[in-house]
């Protein structure tokens, strides 16, 4: 931190102002978040940066002259404006936002899965990724959007008989009368296509998993043993589980104080609460332990047997605990349990990886077309090394000295004559990044009248 000469100290108070930092040293954010959903008629197609709630209020909710739009202009049962809004509540500074389409369609549902996900085109998901390499979380709101729908009361027909209406069986036969009597709000994706969606999700993500997290949940409504068949049906033949996490269940949530609580999906308030912890301490803290800001309540309570299952199952709960509120109570990717993800089975280790590995990419950057020589391989590894003495006194790895943490190789040992000669040069990084403790236990004992407690791994 510093503050700049024209600094004016007038009032008592706390002053910030970020300080320039050492000079070449990389500093790349992991928290920034991308969304794509549908935001309504303005700025259809395009990647909008935003940096506070106020400023998607300017971009989506107003026209042209800066007046608000009436509701019916804004698109009915469309998740991504709730889940912004809970991003920037619950932590989050920056975020993408790519508006694919005006309105939730239920005949349009299908093409909207295609301009979110990107499948023919480069638009939505891709259009994020390819443009902003800076997005390192994303999240498609509109899997879980909603449509209402008219629910119509059956009346039988009748007829006249003797100036009087009666039910007559000769005519029963005939279609009912119907009127609207309420709406019925549903999903506007079945369970079965919301299950493929997230899987082509996931598979575009995994594609630059080295650089980006992708954030889902589960329908609204499932129980925790149907949260932990979803987790077992999305990982199914999948080959970049650890590149996602799965939260469970959705969140009774508050815009104001004394407003009536609504049922909203948990991934714009998880998202802030990941770039929360970013911000504060760095990817290598799971972003877990953590209260959701303007939540009340849960769709659904566990108690702790069936919390382990989820657990287990690689499902992150989201529990009430009291005087505390609603936490963040999980930290596993998908690919916890599973083949050979070992360490990767945890949220912070995958990130803190993928913020190595941008690092790296952004370091490597400076070194093309330099002379492949044994001054540019010094400089590279000196540069690797510095950002890794960083990462170590923060706490990221297992280590207890650098040594037992991370190594850095480039020179001839990995630099063969044959590989400059090809214009190649190969920087080998290694790290053992810790993973969270998530299970603390004490051991309380009496020795010789004095009581001692131990703290176990």
């Amino acid at each position: 931190m510093g503050l700049a000469v024209d600094t004016v100290l007038g009032v008592p108070g706390v002053y910030r102002q970020p300080a320039e930092s050492a000079a070449g040293f990389p500093r790349l954010r992991t928290d920034v978040v991308g969304f794509v959903g549908v935001a309504g008629p303005n700025r259809i197609g395009e990647c909008v940066r935003l940096d506070d709630w106020r400023s998607y209020e300017l971009v989506y909710l107003r026209d042209a002259k800066g007046n608000p739009y009436p509701d019916d202009v804004l698109p009915a049962g469309a998740q991504l404006r709730d889940a912004v809004r809970a991003f920037f509540a619950n932590g989050g500074s920056r975020c993408w936002v790519v508006n694919v389409a005006a309105a939730i369609e239920e005949a349009k549902k299908l093409e909207l899965l295609d301009l979110m996900i990107g499948w023919s085109d480069r638009t939505g998901l891709d259009k994020l990724l390819v443009e902003h390499e800076e997005v390192a979380i994303a999240v498609l709101p509109e899997l879980e959007a909603w449509i209402t729908a008219p629910v119509t009361t059956s009346i039988d027909a009748p007829i006249a008989d003797q100036g009087r209406f009666q039910c007559c069986p000769a005519v029963r036969d005939l279609p009912p009368l119907s009127e609207a009597s309420r709406e019925n709000v549903v999903p506007l994706f079945t369970p079965v296509e919301a299950l493929h969606a997230q899987r082509a999700f996931l598979e575009r993500v995994g594609r630059d998993k080295w650089r980006v997290f992708a954030l889902v949940t589960v329908p609204a409504g499932l129980t925790a043993a149907q949260a932990a068949a979803w987790r077992t049906a999305l990982v199914a033949n999948l080959a970049d589980a650890d590149a996602a996490a799965l939260y469970w269940p959705w969140v009774k949530a508050t815009e104001k104080p004394g407003a009536v609580p609504e049922l909203k999906p948990p991934l714009g308030f998880v998202a802030g609460v990941y770039a929360r912890r970013d911000l504060a301490r760095g990817p290598h803290v799971a972003p877990a332990n953590e209260t959701l800001v303007n939540v009340v309540g849960v769709e659904r309570e566990v108690n702790d047997e069936q919390h382990g299952i989820l657990n287990a199952g690689a499902v992150n709960v989201l529990r009430p605990f009291t005087n505390q509120g609603i936490q963040v109570w999980g930290a596993r990717t998908l690919g916890f349990g599973l083949g050979d993800y070992g360490d990767l089975g945890w949220v912070n280790v995958r990130r803190c990886l993928t913020a190595i590995e941008r690092t790296a990419n952004f370091i490597g950057q400076r070194s093309v077309f330099e002379p492949n020589n044994p001054m540019t391989r010094f400089v590279l590894a000196q540069a690797m090394t510095r950002y890794l003495l960083e990462a170590f006194r923060k706490g990221a790895f297992k280590g207890a000295t650098e040594g037992d943490s991370f190594f850095v190789r480039c020179d001839g040992s990995n630099n063969s004559q044959e590989s400059i000669d090809e214009g190649r040069l190969y920087c080998d990084v290694g790290v053992a990044i810790a993973a969270p403790a998530e299970f603390i236990v004490f051991r309380l004992g009496r020795h010789e009248g004095v009581v001692e407690v131990e703290e176990l791994d």
